[in-house]
């Protein structure tokens, strides 16, 4: 379970950490804990833990060189579904999937490897619905960092590949890894223009306010943990957390916002 006064613990400066995000990175969590207090009082966030961490995924040391597990795989879950910024899908689809989620939470993990494809199938690629990928970041700093990168491959419309990526091939959650190396192997891995990348993801007015609007929209809704998800259709709004959805929950939701 994920503790928010851990989660906002200075961790000690590592060769290869992203540089230049140190100072942004404690002004957005010094901003987005004291919108929680404000909005929600002394909400506990929770990680739901399932499975075991990077099962089956490369090393650190592999994908600091670029060398990735899945990559194929991920590559064509997601071929020839449209994908604008956070959105997934055809931007007219009636109702809106969205997912609350940390690239470094197992629970998340398991929901991308078992059950989201199914929801591209069934709900996306269908045209029943949207699917919007929110960063939360709440296991620590290096969540943060991870959702810095992951905002980063959103400005060249790869996010959905670039979180479906780390988590098959994501580390350890009792440790840190999201250094430079890491989080651009993952980026060199699914061909994404380096240069840009890496100074999206040190650019904080891409990332920063996105998070704390999270923050808040978490607080709000008094979410359980990562990850959480929000269903909303014409038919009103369904929200899904404190645990992990299997597909046919996700399609109950979307039949009955629809």
């Amino acid at each position: 379970m994920a503790d928010p006064k851990k989660s906002t613990k200075p961790t000690q400066q590592r060769g290869g950490k992203p540089s230049g995000s140190r100072r942004s990175l404690g002004i957005t969590m010094i901003a987005a804990g004291a919108v929680a207090i404000v909005v929600a009082g002394a909400l506990i966030f929770l990680s739901q833990r399932s499975g075991e961490s990077g099962a089956g995924g490369a090393s650190a040391a592999e994908v600091e060189a670029g060398k990735l597990t899945g990559v194929k795989e991920v590559e064509e879950r997601f071929a020839g579904i449209p994908q604008e910024g956070a959105i997934l899908g055809d931007p007219d689809a009636p109702v809106t999937i969205t997912e609350f989620a940390d690239l470094r939470c197992p629970a998340c993990r398991l929901f991308a490897t078992d059950y989201l494809p199914a929801v591209l199938d069934e709900q996306v690629r269908t045209g029943r619905a949207k699917y919007e990928f929110r960063l939360w970041p709440i296991l620590g700093t290096d969540s943060v960092l991870a959702a810095q990168a992951a905002i980063a491959a959103q400005q060249q419309n790869r996010l959905f590949e670039y979180q479906d990526l780390w988590y098959v091939n994501q580390q350890d959650e009792s440790k840190e890894y999201a250094t430079d190396a890491y989080v651009d192997g993952v980026a060199q891995a699914l061909g994404l223009d380096l240069e840009q990348f890496q100074a999206d993801r040190q650019n904080e007015t891409l990332w920063s306010p996105a998070i704390q609007d999270v923050q808040v929209i978490a607080a709000q809704n008094n979410f359980g943990g990562t990850p959480s998800f929000i269903v909303s259709g014409p038919g009103g709004e369904k929200l899904l957390t404190g645990g992990v959805p299997e597909a046919s929950a996700i399609a109950t939701a979307v039949d009955e916002v629809s």
